[in-house]
C-alpha cells in the first residue's frame, strides 16, 4: 500500500466514525426503527468497502451486499 492509499483508507474510516456519531446524535441517542437508516448504508456512503463493513458489523459480506442493494430500491 502506498502513502496515498493509506491516507484514503484512514479518511474512509474516520468518515464512517463521523457518520455513525452524527446518526446517533440526530436521533438524540434513542433507538428508532432500524429500517430508517441501515448502518451498512451509512458506512458504505462514508467510503468503507463491504468487507470492512462486514468485519465491523459481524455479518457476512454477502449479507452486507444484499442490504446495500435493497436500500437502493
Amino acid at each position: 500500500m502506498n502513502e496515498g492509499e493509506i491516507l484514503k483508507n484512514i479518511d474512509n474510516k474516520l468518515s464512517a466514525i463521523i457518520a455513525l456519531i452524527v446518526d446517533y446524535r440526530e436521533r438524540d441517542g434513542k433507538q428508532v426503527d432500524k429500517s430508517v437508516v441501515k448502518t451498512e448504508v451509512l458506512l458504505k456512503d462514508a467510503g468503507l468497502s463491504a468487507v470492512e463493513i462486514a468485519r465491523l458489523t459481524n455479518k457476512k459480506v454477502g449479507a452486507v451486499h444484499k442490504m446495500i442493494q435493497r436500500s437502493k430500491k
